[in-house]
């Protein structure tokens, strides 16, 4: 099993311009993400923590962020100091995240910002979906491999399948399991492509394979 993060530069895209004007801020996906369409366009929401070096700049951040021609909405949630939470709605047909999500890799963690690319990081069963990745991220923009390198986790460790893998990172990594929830069964299936019946029974199997394990350890302490 590999691990990798992987950035990519997407051509008109109001994320990837917001890191290039600002690359001293720190912006960070904190939602799942919402798509739906409406009349024929698909429209994308999200919210994402933004953190900056002084109070000036964030402001100046939020001032021009709604000025993006495919952004439907930019509305500020919460600010404090150089902190803010915004939430974001806008027009793409196809973005990073469809392509991330429908890799068959494990995503450990949401959209952030790094060197003016958008990045992910991720577990890859074999080399072969890192490459699909890439080629799939390549048709939208120019591509950064920031690290790969074979994990420590074992792929029988804990016995679980590549599926019920899959589905438990996955539903980490979006919000399933934080109280309150940031992605329900629904969502989250509908995000990873799957029949929320078959994700369900892959989280139910991987929790009974991993909670047994993880009693004995803390009994053994």
């Amino acid at each position: 099993m590999k691990f990798c993060e992987i950035g990519v530069y997407h051509h008109d895209c109001w994320f990837t311009d917001a890191i290039t004007r600002f690359p001293e801020m720190s912006i960070r996906e904190t939602s799942s993400r919402v798509c739906n369409s409406d009349s024929g366009i698909k429209v994308n929401k999200a919210s994402y923590r933004i953190s900056s070096q002084d109070e000036m700049m964030l402001h100046d951040f939020l001032s021009r962020i709604s000025q993006g021609g495919r952004i439907l909405e930019a509305k500020t949630l919460s600010i404090t100091g150089n902190s803010a939470i915004i939430e974001v709605s806008w027009k793409a047909a196809r973005t990073s995240y469809d392509s991330v999500l429908g890799s068959g890799c494990s995503v450990t963690s949401s959209c952030y910002a790094k060197d003016g690319y958008e990045t992910y990081s991720m577990f890859a069963e074999k080399p072969t979906d890192i490459k699909k990745l890439l080629d799939e991220l390549e048709q939208i923009g120019e591509t950064k491999i920031f690290s790969i390198k074979n994990s420590a986790v074992s792929k029988q460790s804990f016995g679980l399948t590549p599926k019920q893998r899959h589905a438990l990172v996955s539903a980490i990594s979006m919000g399933y399991y934080e109280w309150p929830k940031k992605a329900n069964l629904e969502e989250l299936a509908a995000k990873l492509g799957v029949k929320r019946r078959t994700l369900q029974e892959n989280l139910r199997k991987a929790e009974s394979k991993l909670l047994p394990k993880l009693l004995d350890e803390l009994s053994a302490d």
